[in-house]
């Protein structure tokens, strides 16, 4: 039985073919890496804390989920290990945590009670009212 072609040039041609397909596969996942990391680092900040800075700490929950995870905090950042890694107090206990599980503290203020001012505008009225009489 003939096909056309002996087994030298179809091994040969089949070479050929493969070192191609090689060429175009490598370039292609090239390209779609470098554009895999340019979309992840959009959406990804470098994370760097300083020493006595105020910071929560992500915990797992003992399930895989991390529905039931929660940041806990505020802890304080005692020693910077490496640009990732940081030694935290929290409640007097010290531990070793990598930036990823790590988020700054930012301090809620709900509200704000000035009582020189309600004071101060007190008196006015009292003695606004006492002028009056």
């Amino acid at each position: 039985m003939n096909l056309g072609k002996n087994a030298t040039e179809f091994l040969r041609e089949l070479h050929n073919k493969l070192k191609i397909a090689k060429t175009y596969a490598t370039s292609h996942t090239e390209r779609k890496q470098n554009r895999y990391v340019s979309r992840y680092n959009l959406g990804n900040k470098d994370k760097h804390f300083d020493v006595g800075e105020q910071i929560l700490i992500f915990s797992q929950d003992s399930t895989s989920s991390r529905m039931f995870s929660k940041w806990t905090g505020p802890a304080t950042v005692t020693e910077v290990r490496s640009p990732y890694s940081y030694i935290v107090e929290l409640d007097g206990v010290r531990k070793h945590f990598h930036a990823n599980k790590l988020r700054k503290f930012h301090v809620r203020i709900d509200s704000v009670k000035i009582t020189s001012l309600i004071n101060d505008l007190e008196k006015q009225v009292s003695e606004y009212m006492r002028y009056c009489v």
